[in-house]
């Protein structure tokens, strides 16, 4: 590899005049500069930027985990955070940590070791002592999507527990009562929030959860396509479905089909994340839409505000909203669907809701 050193020697410099030539210093004289150039061009000399880092404590490049690249929803997040990196001279070093905590753990170690300028993590909920040691080396860190019990740091979400809460009254208005979710990991706040809103619209409506029509996946597609599976086999079976992210109403949607169920004569629907594609499916699909692109660039401004601040400041938190997007797959339950389960004992509620919420 070429080093400075070389480009100083055949230029006729010393190595400090040979840098200040390559940063273009007007300490430098015109002809001196010309020459320092056109060697380095000739030895096609590429400056470090470990070592220039070591003198600017900059890399500026930016760390961001994600928990799955197969995810539509974090594909737009990245778009987004790479928009403002670049824009702002910065580049991200993207790692997929595949929901898998042990992969975080490595990943954000590695980070660490490259001495980034920030990171933006998309959490497991499983590398808390991973995740304080960033926070102890004083690197920037802003929790994306999903927050984490215990550690001070900024925050870019979305309400997930109003998102519950809007699928879930839109199809208690449309009559239902027997109303089913796939719902993600309660120990991630994303997959407790989005059921804590189902139960508590349940709550406001009168109407007491039933256990069988509650099942946890783990945001995979294969997870919503058997848990679909089972919940057409409880008796009777539920009157509409809520699943509470995009691949697991995916899997839902293949279990569905292949049992002949129509949408919404026999089953209403609604997802979570709005895709393009959910306007073209047979019907197009009601679903709660998050501003996935804004969330990605709030993520990335905060990170770039913490790296050019001077000294500590408070962790900030930034909540957006977001919307449900009525189609055509929700409609009144219907006339051959079983009759309503008695309602259960009355602790059954308080129960269900702990459980989401101790995480």
């Amino acid at each position: 590899m070429v080093t400075i050193k070389d480009v100083a020697r055949e230029a006729g410099v010393s190595v400090g005049t040979a840098s200040q030539a390559l940063r273009e210093s007007p300490a430098v004289r015109e002809a001196t500069r010309h020459r320092v150039l056109a060697v380095a061009k000739r030895l096609r000399y590429q400056p470090s930027a470990l070592a220039r880092g070591m003198v600017t404590r900059r890399t500026h490049t930016v760390g961001l985990l994600i928990s799955d690249i197969a995810n539509p929803f974090f594909i737009r997040a990245v778009r987004a955070i790479e928009d403002v990196a670049q824009g702002n001279g910065y580049n991200v070093i993207l790692c997929n940590t595949d929901e898998d905590p042990v992969k975080e753990t490595q990943y954000l170690r590695v980070l660490m070791e490259k001495r980034v300028d920030g990171i933006i993590l998309a959490t497991t909920a499983g590398s808390r002592q991973a995740v304080r040691e960033v926070r102890w080396r004083r690197i920037p860190l802003v929790l994306f999507d999903r927050e984490l019990t215990g550690v001070a740091a900024d925050i870019v979400k979305v309400d997930s527990v109003l998102g519950g809460r809007l699928a879930t009254e839109h199809l208690l208005r449309l009559g239902h009562r027997r109303i089913a979710i796939i719902h993600g990991p309660v120990v991630r706040s994303t997959g407790a929030e989005r059921l804590q809103g189902y139960l508590a619209a349940l709550e406001a409506a009168g109407v007491a959860p039933v256990p069988d029509l509650i099942r946890e996946g783990n945001f995979k597609q294969d997870s919503g396509r058997e848990l679909a599976r089972e919940l057409l086999r409880v008796s009777p079976p539920p009157t509409a479905l809520f699943c509470t992210n995009n691949l697991m109403t995916v899997g839902a949607l293949q279990a569905l089909r292949e049992r002949g169920v129509r949408i919404p004569a026999d089953l209403s629907l609604i997802g979570y994340d709005d895709m393009e594609w959910w306007t073209l499916t047979d019907p197009p699909l009601t679903t709660i839409g998050q501003p996935v692109y804004e969330l990605g660039c709030e993520a990335m401004r905060l990170l770039l505000d913490q790296i050019g601040a001077k000294g500590r400041r408070r962790p900030r938190r930034v909540v957006l909203k977001p919307e449900l997007l009525v189609r055509e797959s929700g409609g009144p339950p219907s006339r051959t669907a079983g009759p309503n389960t008695p309602r259960e004992r009355s602790g059954l509620l308080r129960k269900a809701r702990a459980n989401a919420c101790d995480t």
